[in-house]
C-alpha cells in the first residue's frame, strides 16, 4: 500500500519546530546569569531564525506530493515526533518556566538530537537541488547539540 506524504506537511512541522526553538532559546537567554550564556542562547535563537527562513522558503516552493511506496519514511518521521520530546514541544506540553536551568538545557539537548534525526529523515522529500539547505541545517543542529552538551557539562560538572 502506498502512502501519500505531502512535503508541505513535514516542512510545516519544521517551521513550527524552529519557531518554538527561537522562543525556547530566547527564554533561556532571559534566565541566564552569565554573559557568555546569554550570548550563546542569543546565537542559538538567531540560528533557529535562519532555519525558519530556510524552511519557510522551502515550504513556499514545495507543493508536490511525494509517494512513499513502503511507508517507511512516513512511519519513521511520525515515530520520531510521536515518541519523543518533539511531540511535547509541538503540542506545547512543555513549560520551560517551571524547569530549572539544568533541566531546560537537558530538554534543549533532547530537542536538538531529535531535530537532527527528524531533518535527516525528511531529506528524501526535499528536491535534490535544495537538499544542501537542509544538510546545512542538520550540520548546524549538530553544532547546537554539542554546544548545549558542553554548557551543561560545565554547569553541572557531569557528563551528559
Amino acid at each position: 500500500m502506498a502512502f501519500r506524504f505531502a512535503p508541505s506537511e513535514v516542512l510545516s512541522m519544521a517551521v513550527e519546530l524552529e519557531r518554538k526553538g527561537i522562543a525556547f532559546y530566547e527564554h533561556l537567554k532571559s534566565r541566564a546569569t552569565r554573559e557568555d550564556g546569554k550570548r550563546m542562547f542569543q546565537f542559538l535563537a538567531d540560528e533557529e531564525r535562519q532555519h525558519l527562513e530556510t524552511f519557510t522558503r522551502l515550504l513556499e516552493e514545495t507543493g508536490e506530493t511525494v509517494v512513499d511506496v513502503n511507508g517507511e519514511v512516513s512511519q519513521y518521521l511520525g515515530s520520531i515526533v510521536e515518541t519523543g520530546v518533539l511531540s511535547r514541544v509541538l503540542k506545547e506540553e512543555v513549560s520551560v518556566e517551571k524547569m530549572g536551568f539544568s533541566e531546560a538545557l537537558g530538554l534543549g539537548i533532547q530537542v536538538e538530537k531529535e531535530s537532527i534525526l527528524f531533518y535527516q529523515g525528511f531529506l528524501p522529500f526535499v528536491p535534490r537541488e535544495k537538499q544542501g539547505w537542509v544538510e546545512e541545517v542538520i550540520a548546524e543542529e549538530k553544532r547546537h547539540f554539542l554546544r548545549l552538551v558542553k554548557l551543561k557539562e560545565e554547569l553541572t560538572g557531569e557528563a551528559v
